[in-house]
């Protein structure tokens, strides 16, 4: 049995890296090189190091067995995901037009409200977690559509969040006398 080839080599790697695996030259391996050596090393270790924030994985078997597995990111073909960025970006137009049906691409609000159910599912794709945000401000409906997103992206939008806040200065003031020194 093999891994399944919707598993690009950045995953592979990142798997590396998360479960902190000894294969050395990494970065220097192909794909097929790289699940080679990740599945050689699978076999002569006894257990790895768990990760309860990304992939909920504490066991080899549960490792492979994720391997196997279509990677859940990539379950999309490109022509869907352009086909859902187009429904979202029509929406977010809606919401930027102040929500006005009259002058969107859509017929009701109903229909609107239908779409974004539909698509909320894709809430790894940026330009569907905006549109739900920008939708459930609307002030003509108490309906909101929430995206659903991955445990993987929702502690990097943590950690982005967390990373992203702005510090300010203090400025502390002391009284008493100093002696500055000039050489």
């Amino acid at each position: 049995m093999s891994y399944h080839p919707s598993h690009s080599r950045k995953d592979i790697l990142d798997i590396i890296k998360q479960f902190k695996l000894p294969i050395e030259d990494a970065e220097d391996s192909n794909k097929k090189q790289l699940t080679d050596k990740l599945f050689t090393c699978l076999d002569t270790i006894d257990k790895i190091e768990p990760d309860y924030d990304y992939y909920q994985i504490s066991t080899i078997n549960e490792l492979k067995e994720y391997l196997y597995k279509p990677n859940q990111k990539k379950l999309l073909s490109i022509k869907d995901k352009n086909e859902i960025m187009a429904v979202a970006k029509l929406i977010i137009q809606f919401c930027k037009s102040g929500y006005n049906i009259h002058i969107s691409y859509f017929d009701t609000q109903d229909q609107v409200y239908t779409e974004a159910r539909r698509i909320s599912q894709f809430g790894d794709i940026p330009s569907v977690r905006r549109m739900c945000n920008l939708l459930n401000k609307n002030p003509y409906s108490q309906e909101c559509v929430y995206p659903i997103i991955s445990q993987k992206v929702r502690k990097q939008l943590e950690l982005k969040k967390l990373t992203s806040k702005k510090v300010h200065n203090v400025l502390t003031v002391s009284h008493g006398k100093y002696i500055l020194k000039f050489d």
